[in-house]
């Protein structure tokens, strides 16, 4: 039994589990999202729920607002994101500014959520969040898992993806904490630096090993409560 495995069953003494997805930029969580979908378990995206926060008449805009000027609105009243990503990007104070308003509002619509797949009766839900270690929710999760890719890999396929230059590129990955710090905090880690259907192998592993997981400590409370009666 390997340490992912081992992390898995310390983990999973309960009978639902909600998994923190998370990575770096051009890492692959979309791709690992839509693995994760394909074989039937929701998956909360936090960066949506984000945009939910701040449309036009909401408190998060007006915050938002209040603490960038209106110069972050469009004519339609709808958030202008390319010039607000300019101001945070640049300045570290300021997107800690913007993180404490969006981040308490996105937490509690994703545990509104995840709540609500629960009772559908889902036994996985997976919430993808860009930022998950930067913003100190990996206690939130039963399990975090990192999609990882090295920062010469997430660089290559963020030019490519964002036609932005080098230097651009290097700011925002340094916006970030670094891809190889976040691998050592996560519980698994996803090598998503080769092909897709490695990622794929990989994932499908980690899904079936978590739904034995799961009917093991269901079964074993279902027994546990015969021998009580």
């Amino acid at each position: 039994m390997n340490t992912e495995q081992k992390k898995m069953i310390s983990k999973t003494r309960k009978r639902f589990l909600t998994v923190g997805l998370t990575g770096g930029i051009a890492s692959g969580k979309s791709s690992v999202s839509k693995i994760f979908r394909a074989r039937g378990i929701p998956v909360i995206c936090a960066d949506e729920l984000a945009r939910e926060v701040v449309k036009p008449g909401s408190g998060g805009i007006k915050e938002i607002t209040s603490a960038f000027g209106d110069s972050v609105l469009d004519v339609d009243g709808t958030l202008n994101r390319p010039e607000l990503a300019r101001i945070v990007f640049s300045d570290a104070a300021k997107r800690k500014t913007l993180e404490s308003i969006i981040h308490p509002r996105v937490s509690r619509e994703k545990e509104r959520l995840a709540k609500e797949y629960m009772r559908k009766g889902h036994k996985i839900v997976v919430v993808d969040v860009p930022l998950l270690f930067e913003a100190g929710w990996e206690t939130d999760f039963d399990l975090v898992i990192l999609v990882y890719a090295p920062r010469k890999i997430q660089k290559k396929r963020l030019l490519q993806r964002d036609s932005i230059s080098a230097d651009e590129a290097s700011s925002r990955l340094s916006a970030q904490m670094d891809i190889e710090s976040k691998k050592t905090l996560a519980d698994i880690v996803i090598d998503n630096s080769g092909s897709l259907a490695d990622t794929e192998i990989q994932v499908s592993g980690i899904i079936d090993k978590l739904e034995s997981l799961l009917k093991e400590e269901e079964l074993s409370q279902t027994m546990s409560r015969r021998i009580q009666v």
